[in-house]
């Protein structure tokens, strides 16, 4: 595995190599969600580039800035055992000072994380557009844990006509069946079995009820009897993010509650 952590190093050889690459941005901290899509990536392409760059633009809390839980080095030798053939960890300077033709940005609904992180995906669209131009690459990974991520990238690419393929991934849980995430390795033990609890109440709620209305009663009930505090319980169209109230094999579950002071998301 090759690090490289110029710019211009990385520009030069994707540039020579663009339809032979897969792109898997990161902030670090990486977990077995990352690793599934290390994996893919790995399969469907002759070279799997992972970048690890903690972007503080799309951190609207400076506190959550400061306690991401990052360890590069940890990084450098999960990304070596799993086959990564080149490893991107440039600093701020060598990101944003980068060149490139300015591009559009869609419109965002003022839904879920856009509503409750002002200024969050202005900052992963400004790192997307430096990062993508650094990195030229025929296929991009990204998982459905942070959906509405994914859907702004995707009408991003879209907007821009970039012949780039978007590959949807999996989100990956734990045993106890918390989603995958950076942020469970601050949660406490008691507040880890908690958030497994609520999950598991989540999905075997989703396959009783088919009333929205319905669902979101008896989860804020849930969240009230273990005084949780949670910021919204939406149900969205996958394909437009649009509201409804039937649950389906169309629409998603959208959750974000807090475990302590750790802020988490979900889908179902």
């Amino acid at each position: 595995m090759k690090i490289v952590k110029k710019s211009n190093q990385i520009n030069a050889f994707c540039n020579n190599n663009y339809k032979k690459i897969g792109f898997v941005p990161t902030l670090g901290s990486l977990h077995a969600g990352h690793l599934s899509l290390i994996k893919k990536a790995k399969k469907q392409n002759k070279i799997c580039i992972v970048s690890i760059f903690l972007n503080p633009k799309q951190f609207n809390n400076k506190k959550d800035l400061k306690t991401y839980p990052l360890d590069i080095e940890k990084d450098k030798i999960v990304c070596k055992k799993n086959g990564v053939d080149l490893l991107f960890i440039p600093n701020f300077k060598e990101v944003y000072n980068w060149k490139n033709k300015k591009t559009k940005f869609p419109k965002i609904k003022n839904i879920m994380e856009q509503k409750f992180r002002k200024g969050h995906f202005l900052g992963v669209l400004n790192v997307m557009e430096k990062l993508l131009n650094i990195i030229k690459c025929r296929k991009l990974y990204l998982g459905e844990k942070d959906f509405q991520q994914l859907k702004i990238i995707e009408d991003y690419i879209k907007l821009n006509k970039f012949k780039i393929k978007l590959i949807n991934c999996k989100t990956i849980r734990e045993k106890n069946m918390l989603a995958y995430s950076s942020r469970n390795k601050l949660l406490t033990k008691k507040n880890k079995e908690i958030g497994g609890k609520i999950v598991n109440f989540i999905i075997k709620l989703k396959k009783k009820e088919s009333d929205f209305i319905e669902f979101k009663k008896k989860l804020l009930n849930e969240f009230k009897n273990r005084k949780i505090y949670h910021e919204y319980i939406e149900n969205f169209n996958i394909f437009n993010l649009e509201k409804s109230n039937k649950i389906s094999k169309k629409n998603k579950i959208f959750v974000s509650f807090c475990l302590g002071k750790i802020r988490l998301i979900d889908n179902f």
